[in-house]
């Protein structure tokens, strides 16, 4: 079974990002304190990536974006647990279902439509459970997308900084941490590959992997600086249901602070945040 998961991984156009990718989640959730006992991957579309998920216990689903990217892991980790999202995007579960959450790189899409996506994983999530996402990191003077002309990898959906990942994410979640993988020559061959990955078969993936090896050993004096691939671990807040706006001797100190104006907090909903 290992070598059959790696088989699948190494076929894929991009297995060194996956792989660091892949590598930054696990091992956030193995330094959590609880074991996930629920789990759920979103977007991965690699049998082998969420085998990996269920190999460290528990209970896992996964959701596809599309009726395709579903029949491709079925067709290896069996119909009832691979599921697919609705047609705006809902994920087919009940409220406070899940312990953990990983959603995949390039899965969450640009802003506006990002607070829904949000919206849907935070319904799912038990009150304190973690929530893993990894995107495109959004830097100032990122030079490898400059000579890229500016053009996203494929797969990226949105940039994002650590700033707009935490205003996103502060309303339903604590920000935990930030994990920065693929780097400078890393992020060169993944947009050069990007643009020409039709043309990428049979003994042609052994280049692209050599190219990948060449870049992540050019990429070790390049530690210090930030990738271009972000990972984020958040955990789910528990908000009440409904706000109250009329404070008494009864009105949690929270609440109170929350609604207080001398904190600029009466002008925020979190109805939504259920």
């Amino acid at each position: 079974m290992e070598n059959t998961d790696n088989n699948v991984l190494n076929n894929s156009d991009y297995s060194l990002p996956l792989r660091c990718e892949v590598r930054a989640v696990t091992h956030v959730l193995s330094t959590q304190a609880a074991k996930v006992k629920v789990g759920l991957d979103i977007g991965f579309t690699n049998p082998s990536v969420s085998q990996q998920f269920r190999s460290r216990g528990g209970y896992w689903m996964t959701v596809e974006p599309t009726p395709e990217r579903q029949r491709i892991v079925e067709e290896v980790l069996g119909g009832d647990t691979v599921l697919c999202t609705g047609a705006d995007g809902t994920l087919p579960f009940e409220d406070r279902q899940f312990d953990a959450l990983v959603l995949a790189y390039g899965t969450l899409p640009a802003r506006p439509r990002s607070e829904d996506a949000i919206r849907e994983c935070h319904r799912v999530l038990k009150t304190g459970g973690v929530f893993v996402l990894t995107v495109a990191s959004r830097k100032r003077f990122g030079l490898a997308s400059f000579l890229g002309g500016g053009r996203r990898a494929a797969g990226e959906s949105g940039w994002y900084t650590e700033k707009e990942i935490v205003d996103l994410l502060k309303p339903g979640f604590d920000v935990l941490g930030f994990t920065y993988t693929c780097r400078f020559w890393v992020q060169l061959v993944k947009q050069w590959t990007g643009r020409r990955r039709e043309g990428w078969h049979g003994s042609a993936n052994v280049w692209l992997r050599f190219l990948y090896g060449v870049a992540w050993i050019l990429d070790i004096p390049l530690f210090w600086t930030r990738g271009y691939q972000m990972t984020v671990c958040v955990r789910r807040k528990g908000w009440r249901g409904q706000a109250m706006r009329v404070h008494s001797s009864s009105t949690p100190v929270s609440d109170a602070m929350l609604f207080n104006p001398k904190y600029g907090g009466n002008h925020i909903s979190w109805d939504k945040f259920k």
